[in-house]
C-alpha cells in the first residue's frame, strides 16, 4: 500500500487548506498534520524553511511552495483536470490563481491583524494550535505577544494607515464581481473547479473565519459564502463551460481584478525589486498604493510570465487578453522581465515559503512570524 502524503499545516494558513482541499478533489491519500509545538522537531527535520505548507510525498520528497505542489499533483494526478482544455481559460485560470495568492492575500492578512475582534480571534485560534490546546499560565499575555509580532508585519503586505482604505474597497469590490459570477456558476469555469478556485477558496475560507470580513461575506456575498464551504472538498458538478457560456460575468472579473489591479501592482512590485527599490507606488482605482517591493512575489510573477509564454501563442489566448486589456501589459513584462532564465522558484510563503529569506525575514523566514504561513499573509 503507498504511503499518504503528509501535509504539514494550519487550518489558519490559506495555502495548507488549499493543497489539502487538491488533495481532497485529487482523491490523493493524504494526512493532514497541523504545526504545534509538540510537532515542531518532527517540522524542523524536513523543513528548509520554517513555513507552511510542508508537504513530504511517499518517496520521501519535501515541498513547501503551494503552487509548485498543485502543478506536480496536476501532473502525476491528471483526472480530474483542474485546468480546462481551452487555452485561454486555462491561462485565465492561472492569472486568477496568481492574483489570489499574491493579491487577495492582502485583503487577508490586513483584516486578521487590524481590527481588534480579528486580531483576538486569529491570536486566540493561533495559541492553542500551538500548544495543542494546553493550557498556560498566562493567555492573555501570550496571545498580546502573537499579536504584536504580527501587528509588526502588517506593512510586507502594504498595510498601512493610508493603505488601508483602498485595501478594503478593493475587497468589497472583489467581492462583488466574484459573487456575481458565482451567482450564475457552481465554480469559476463552469461545473468542476480549477487551480483558480483552489486558491481563491484558501483566501476566502480565512476571510470567512474571521469576524469582520467573514460578517460582510455572509450578509453581501451569500453565492461566495456557500462556494467556500463547497471548495473544502468539492465534488465535480459538471464540465467546464465555455468561454461563451462564462463571459458575462467571467470576463468583467477578468478585467477588473486581473487588468486594473493585480498585473499593475505586479508589474510595478517587480521594477521595485529590480530596481532595489525601499518602497514603489502604483496608482490603483485612482488612487496611489505604496508598498516595500515584495522579492517573493516578484519571483511568483516571473514564473507566471514563464507561463504566458507558454500560452501566448495558443488559440484563443491573445484574443482573450485582447478583450480583458490585458495583452499589452503582459507582453510589455515579458519583455522588461523575462530576457533571461527564470531565477529559482522559492517555497510560497505562509508559507508561500517566502523564497528570499533575505528580502522578507520577518514575513517568510521567521517561525514566530506567522506559524500559519507559506507567506506574510497567513
Amino acid at each position: 500500500m503507498t504511503e499518504p502524503f503528509k501535509i504539514y499545516g494550519a487550518e489558519l494558513s490559506p495555502y495548507s487548506v488549499k493543497v489539502r482541499a487538491f488533495m481532497r478533489y485529487k482523491g490523493v491519500p493524504h494526512t493532514f498534520i497541523e504545526r504545534s509545538a509538540a510537532r515542531e522537531a518532527e517540522f524542523a527535520a524536513l523543513a528548509k524553511l520554517p513555513l507552511i505548507p510542508l508537504v513530504q510525498g511517499p518517496d520521501g520528497e519535501v515541498q513547501q511552495d503551494s503552487t509548485p505542489i498543485l502543478e506536480g499533483l496536476e501532473a502525476s494526478h491528471p483526472e480530474p483536470a483542474t485546468l480546462p482544455a481551452d487555452p485561454a481559460l486555462a491561462f485565465a485560470a492561472l492569472l486568477l490563481e496568481e492574483y489570489a495568492d499574491e493579491w487577495l492575500n492582502k485583503a487577508m492578512f490586513h483584516y486578521r491583524w487590524t481590527g481588534e475582534a480579528d486580531r483576538a480571534s486569529a491570536a486566540g485560534r493561533i495559541l492553542t494550535m500551538m500548544l495543542d490546546g494546553a493550557d498556560i499560565p498566562d493567555r492573555a499575555r501570550a496571545e498580546g505577544q502573537i499579536t504584536e509580532r504580527m501587528v509588526s508585519r502588517l506593512h510586507y503586505v502594504g498595510s498601512n494607515p493610508d493603505t488601508a482604505p483602498i485595501i478594503e474597497a478593493g475587497f468589497r469590490r472583489a467581492m462583488a464581481v466574484i459573487e456575481a459570477h458565482l451567482a450564475k456558476h457552481l465554480f469559476l469555469f463552469g461545473g468542476r473547479p480549477t487551480m483558480a478556485d483552489f486558491s481563491l477558496y484558501g483566501q476566502f475560507a480565512q476571510l470567512l473565519s474571521d469576524p469582520t470580513p467573514g460578517a460582510q461575506l455572509r450578509a453581501e456575498a451569500p453565492f461566495t459564502t456557500a462556494w467556500t464551504g463547497l471548495m473544502a472538498d468539492p465534488k465535480a458538478g459538471g464540465p467546464f463551460e465555455t468561454g461563451a457560456e462564462l463571459a458575462d460575468t467571467l470576463m468583467p472579473l477578468l478585467r477588473q481584478e486581473i487588468t486594473e489591479v493585480f498585473l499593475p501592482w505586479a508589474i510595478a512590485n517587480a521594477r521595485g525589486v529590480v530596481d532595489r527599490a525601499e518602497r514603489f507606488d502604483v496608482v490603483l482605482d485612482g488612487q496611489a498604493f505604496p508598498q516595500a517591493p515584495q522579492r517573493y512575489a516578484a519571483k511568483s510573477f516571473a514564473l507566471l510570465l514563464d507561463r504566458f509564454a507558454e500560452y501566448r501563442d495558443l488559440p484563443g489566448v491573445s484574443d482573450l487578453l485582447t478583450a480583458i486589456g490585458a495583452l499589452d501589459l503582459l507582453n510589455g513584462a515579458l519583455d522588461e522581465f523575462r530576457p533571461a532564465a527564470p531565477p529559482e522558484h522559492g517555497a510560497h510563503q505562509d508559507g508561500h515559503a517566502g523564497a528570499d529569506t533575505e528580502a522578507e525575514p520577518a514575513a517568510d523566514a521567521d517561525t514566530n512570524a506567522d506559524p500559519t504561513s507559506e507567506s506574510p499573509g497567513a
